[in-house]
């Protein structure tokens, strides 16, 4: 039995140990700390320390129950080598990434794992998806999904997925960078001419063609793990792929594939095939809106869930039902992260990332300052025809009672309700470019599109990130240095200002919120377009849907002819299109005689 007196004697032997390490801790503090002796803005968190102190705390209670040394002397040496990082609050993405594939790979119990290469990963992802071409799948994305299902949060592999899952967008950006070619080879071969500038045989040529495929061989089972085509093969098997064949952008999902090589291969050397085959089943998953196969009546995480069974036989993986089951789950919830903004009651945040989307399927918009009439009503008319040809039901994914049934429900009924609404705005948008469409065929032909509207100004042109009115205590640790976005002066001339409202007996027919967010302003600005579309709103407050849906469907409005321009002009009420035209005239006033040609002439065909 223990005396009190040497139950207080052990104490104190503790409290010295705790104290000695903790002197340890402050001095390499002192080490690391600035050279000019500078301390402002300094916020630095030892883990070891808090682990540490939470152990006296304990410790020193007034009950002097028997003392735990081994777990006190764990909380200080259980920090993977020493290698972690000194916590400060996140200021870049790159930190931020840092901190949280650390985390997750903490939770992993990863092995070989040091801060550079964190370091090297984390910059992979950030130079990635920070490439120009990049808009709505920017690095910021990575954190929207993370925080947008609490089920996700503090999910390791989950996490890591989200990380990698849009590394590689091949076609958005142009091609693969010289780093990623060299991460992707043997998923790919290049044709072309080789550059003669280079002497550094991993350099890819801009002009050369990619072709992706799956290897022809399957790694044996046994096989070495050393291989260096065994992850390549079994991320092949998750994917469903059949040796030797092409794998293309649109049906088969190219960017996820190579994504999911990309992370496989960086994480490789720290945690096993088992993680490493969960991780590229999450990316897989986030191969958007496929439908169920019309062969076999299964889903795709239906399939997907046979390919994980498929890998686990083929390489050995030990991996339970069970397991592969929490897998496929697990997957449907990133999934459906990933798209999570068409299931929204947030009305205002689905067209924000509606129109971020945008520049990166219409390259011509990145060129802010000249992109063309034509350019803008190709990118409407495209997005009108998405949000016709979209299901809800391809949008979320479930399995085995995840997400719930009740959960799904309410998922695909909002996004049956984001689907029309955004339908009905994108539709009166894409009558008015068609106005202005019409009006450059019938007076000369194509041009850039300030030259009717009006210039953006400097300001407006910078993109800006999406905004969201209310967000978790979560979210907002990831809201980096945004902004609120300005109101653009792009329409705002005095003659615009001075437009007539629609009767109000006329706006009773339209869906008044579209009407609203036509007339006041979306809630984020972005480089290539304003908020406020009064042009849109006022042929929309006259017309109403009905209206608006009749022209749309009686009328081809892209690509558009004289023949249509004219079709479409007498098609319009009369009113709101004069204000417009007359508009324009001010604007382009190397065309003004011959719009007011263009609108006497229409004022005539409506008095016959």
């Amino acid at each position: 039995m223990i005396s009190m007196q040497e139950k207080r004697t052990k104490r104190l032997f503790i409290t010295a140990i705790i104290i000695a390490i903790l002197a340890v801790v402050i001095t390499m503090s002192e080490i690391d700390a600035p050279k000019d002796g500078t301390t402002e803005n300094v916020d630095v968190e030892f883990d070891v320390v808090a682990d540490v102190n939470d152990a006296v705390t304990a410790n020193n209670a007034e009950t002097l129950d028997p003392i735990d040394e081994a777990a006190i002397l764990s909380a200080a040496s259980n920090q993977y080598s020493g290698s972690q990082t000194i916590r400060g609050k996140p200021r870049n993405y790159i930190t931020q990434l840092i901190f949280e594939m650390e985390d997750s790979l903490i939770q992993l119990n990863a092995t070989n794992l040091t801060i550079p290469k964190l370091e090297e990963m984390a910059i992979f992802i950030y130079e990635s998806m920070s490439i120009s071409t990049r808009n709505y799948h920017s690095v910021q994305h990575v954190f929207d999904i993370i925080t947008h299902d609490a089920r996700l949060d503090n999910n390791p592999i989950a996490i890591l997925a989200a990380c990698f899952h849009d590394c590689i967008y091949y076609h958005v950006d142009g091609g693969l960078t010289p780093v990623q070619a060299v991460m992707l080879k043997g998923s790919f071969k290049v044709e072309g001419p080789q550059s003669e500038d280079h002497d550094d045989k991993d350099y890819i040529n801009s002009q050369q063609i990619y072709n992706f495929f799956a290897t022809d061989k399957k790694c044996p089972a046994d096989s070495s793990t050393d291989n260096p085509l065994r992850n390549l093969q079994m991320v092949e098997t998750i994917f469903g792929y059949t040796p030797g064949q092409n794998i293309k952008i649109t049906y088969d999902g190219l960017n996820e594939f190579l994504s999911a090589v990309v992370a496989v291969r960086m994480l490789q050397d720290y945690v096993p095939m088992e993680i490493l085959a969960q991780i590229a089943c999450c990316i897989e998953a986030t191969i958007p809106f496929r439908q169920v196969d019309p062969n076999t009546g299964k889903t795709h995480m239906a399939r997907l869930y046979d390919n994980m069974k498929e890998a686990t036989y083929a390489y050995n993986l030990q991996l339970s039902d069970e397991d592969l089951v929490t897998s496929v789950q697990r997957a449907c919830l990133l999934s459906n992260s990933d798209v999570g903004n068409f299931g929204t009651k947030d009305i205002h945040w689905f067209l924000d990332n509606t129109w971020s989307l945008l520049p990166e399927t219409n390259e011509s918009l990145r060129n802010e300052y000249v992109y063309s009439v034509e350019h803008f009503h190709m990118a409407l008319f495209k997005m009108y025809g998405f949000f016709g040809f979209l299901k809800p039901e391809v949008v979320f994914h479930d399995f085995q009672g995840v997400p719930a049934v009740s959960e799904m429900d309410q998922l695909t009924q909002e996004c049956s309700n984001n689907l029309a609404f955004g339908r009905t705005y994108v539709g009166a948008k894409l009558v008015a470019m068609s106005l202005v469409s019409a009006m450059a065929i019938l007076t000369g032909g194509d041009a850039p599109i300030s030259l009717f509207t009006g210039d953006l100004r400097a300001a407006e042109r910078r993109s800006s990130q999406v905004i969201r009115t209310s967000v978790t205590k979560n979210q907002a640790r990831f809201q980096l240095g945004r902004q609120s976005a300005r109101s653009s002066d792009f329409f705002k001339t005095a003659s615009i200002r001075n437009l007539q409202d629609p009767p109000d007996e006329c706006l009773k027919n339209c869906n008044q919120l579209v009407y609203e967010i036509l007339a006041k302003g979306r809630r984020s600005a972005t480089s290539f377009d304003t908020k406020q579309s009064p042009w849109a709103a006022l042929l929309y407050g006259y017309v109403g849907d009905e209206g608006l849906n009749r022209i749309l469907k009686d009328h081809t409005l892209y690509p558009m002819t004289e023949e249509r321009a004219w079709s479409l002009l007498r098609a319009l009420p009369l009113e709101p299109v004069h204000s417009i035209v007359n508009t324009m005239a001010e604007q382009a006033l190397s065309r003004a005689e011959k719009i007011v040609d263009v609108i006497s002439q229409l004022e005539e065909s409506k008095d016959d």
